[in-house]
């Protein structure tokens, strides 16, 4: 059995290289909370420190859940329940974390992820032996702006393009003639909710290397997800839509996807996404902008064989000036080498943890 003896939160903000575009802001700084737990192996008495991240966003475009509410959430809600819980396994403590609350999302990751960190180390298993990846590379994709060379994507081996558009804006016929170009790479293609039912002809006449198109329609839009699935021959792909394991159901109930973007800091953790990758046929891993920590978890997530296509992941020093670990994540013709060490397989960086500290850090002890 394991226990918790001390947690502690520490709040910081990776610098980017260049300003970072997505559908919902533009990013300069990535803000994100580190927690560190110290767990005691209750049989052995030996005691390993695990450490996780919570990577929710600064404000509220991307969720409801921002760095503010899941740190005030671990500190009032889930810290204080769990000081003196006993548990076996990261399994059993992600479901006391669902049992104390059905929200925040991101917060329980970061905890649940540290947690898996110090097992790991406690029981001398590598993250992708105690969820029973295999192999030691994965296949990696990348995500670019319609106006971004294609060509450079390809010189460095990455085995799926994302494209990002904006349906009211793109030219069809042009992106079309663009994806026909590269009859031999797979792309996919990321909406950002800017789909309506009355895009199904475009989508249907996109080419054959198109393998799926994500997150089509609204956040909420689980019913016409389904109409639209019901009319393509596409893959659809669902991310913005999915919090939790049951929007995972209510996709299933409802037809709404044939593939579901996993992001284990949205979906409550390791423990949700293992369970989700389970009940869906075309599970892939995607990308939330995530310290090489975060990265590495994601890594050994895309080792596990059912995982469909090439995930969201790229060198860890593609983004930021300074990571938080020592080891780089680098991606050697479209593969990347997955982390063997013990717990999550990578060294943090405690001096850059130190220097990247944005607000006084938070320690709860039992």
């Amino acid at each position: 059995m394991y226990q918790i003896k001390k947690i502690t939160l520490i709040p910081i903000a990776l610098t980017m290289l260049q300003a970072f575009e997505t559908a919902h802001h533009t990013i300069s700084e990535r803000p994100l909370t580190i927690v560190t737990v110290e767990l005691l192996n209750e049989d052995s008495g030996e005691i390993a420190v695990g450490y996780g991240e919570v990577q929710s966003f600064a404000d509220f475009s991307y969720t409801l859940e921002n760095q503010s509410v899941s740190r005030e959430i671990l500190k009032t809600v889930l810290l204080p329940q769990i000081r003196r819980f006993s548990f076996s396994n990261p399994q059993s403590f992600s479901i006391r974390l669902n049992q104390l609350t059905p929200f925040a999302s991101f917060a329980k990751a970061g905890l649940e992820m540290a947690v898996w960190d110090a097992i790991g180390k406690l029981t001398h298993q590598s993250l992708q032996q105690m969820i029973h990846g295999q192999g030691g590379t994965v296949p990696v994709g990348i995500a670019v702006g319609m106006a971004d060379s294609i060509d450079e994507a390809l010189t460095q081996g990455y085995q799926r393009i994302k494209l990002k558009i904006d349906a009211h804006v793109v030219d069809f016929e042009n992106l079309n003639r663009l994806l026909k170009k590269y009859p031999e790479q797979q792309f996919s293609i990321d909406a950002n909710s800017s789909f309506t039912d009355k895009n199904i002809a475009q989508i249907n006449r996109l080419p054959e290397n198109v393998g799926f198109i994500e997150q089509p329609l609204g956040e909420n839009d689980f019913v016409q997800h389904a109409v639209l699935q019901a009319h393509t021959s596409k893959i659809i792909s669902l991310d913005e839509s999915i919090n939790n394991l049951n929007d995972v159901a209510t996709m299933l109930k409802c037809l709404s996807a044939k593939a579901l973007t996993i992001k284990q800091g949205k979906i409550g953790g390791i423990s949700n996404a293992l369970t989700a990758i389970q009940l869906v046929d075309k599970p892939w891993v995607g990308g939330m902008l995530t310290s090489g920590l975060g990265r590495s978890v994601d890594i050994a997530i895309s080792s596990l064989p059912k995982i469909a296509f090439p995930g969201d992941i790229s060198d860890s020093r593609r983004y930021f000036e300074r990571d938080i670990i020592e080891e780089r994540l680098r991606v050697n013709n479209g593969i990347i080498s997955v982390p063997r060490n013990y717990g999550i397989g990578v060294t943090v960086d405690l001096n850059a943890i130190s220097d990247l500290q944005t607000e006084q850090m938070f320690t709860i002890t039992d």
